[in-house]
């Protein structure tokens, strides 16, 4: 049989020689076998690092792309809710310019309103049935009606056979019969209108009744032509003439 051989392990050795001459030599030795595993180890180590950085490079990357992106959504939304906020607040002055415009419109309306329950609540009526005219002034041997200048009144002198009217619709408040002062019935038509009649007659309504525009309140004979007549606006006095609708 042939002998074996048996290969010889290299070896290594290190010395490391000082400049001083005191100083003894010393020597490491190394055994290829222990160096190879620390070379591979390192090796394996560096491949794993290297691997490690790259993993973690990638991750870097796709976070980075991923955060960009959704900056890019959030830059997108952004717009859009700026657009969205504009077209709300276009809308809500639109709203709030219609809202004017109907405050103005049912204000305007309301005023209309008002003045159209005042002119129908006015008494524009005459104030005979017939035909009258005005008394003008006269002497102090005048016995008749004279008008209460503080009244703003104007006495009327009818035909015989005519009637003293209401001049409009309203209800009666007031009424005081002739003695030593002719008669008195007083109207409120509403809204602050308030109509006044005087005749020496008799009157032909009594207090809280319902009148309309022509109601007989005094009949006209020879002894009680004369009718005085007077209108208040909320305890004001008016000209009656301005008020008066003179027809025919």
């Amino acid at each position: 049989m042939s002998s074996k051989r048996h290969k010889r392990k290299v070896g290594y050795t290190i010395m490391i020689v000082s400049d001083s001459a005191h100083t003894n030599q010393k020597k490491f030795h190394i055994n290829t076998g222990i160096l190879s595993i620390v070379a591979f180890v390192l090796l394996v180590a560096a491949v794993c690092y290297a691997e490690y950085t790259t993993i973690l490079m990638h991750g870097a990357t796709e976070r980075s792309e991923a955060y960009a992106g959704q900056i890019t959504e959030l830059q997108t939304e952004n717009e859009q809710l700026k657009t969205e906020k504009e077209d709300l607040e276009k809308q809500v002055a639109n709203l709030n310019q219609a809202l004017s415009q109907r405050e103005v419109q049912e204000k305007t309306q309301d005023e209309a309103d008002q003045e159209s329950v005042e002119e129908e609540n006015m008494p524009r009526g005459f104030p005979v049935s017939g035909a009258a005219q005005i008394k003008e002034a006269s002497g102090e041997d005048d016995t008749g009606m004279q008008p209460k200048q503080e009244w703003k009144e104007v006495v009327f002198i009818a035909a015989a056979q005519t009637n003293a009217v209401a001049t409009g619709t309203g209800t009666v408040v007031g009424v005081a019969q002739a003695g030593e002062e002719p008669a008195g019935i007083s109207i409120d038509h509403g809204n602050g209108y308030i109509s006044n009649y005087r005749n020496m007659g008799t009157p032909k309504v009594e207090s809280g009744a319902s009148v309309e525009q022509g109601t007989v309140l005094f009949e006209i004979e020879e002894n009680n032509m004369e009718i005085g007549y007077s209108i208040t606006k909320d305890g004001e006095f008016l000209e009656p003439m301005e008020i008066i609708e003179i027809k025919g």
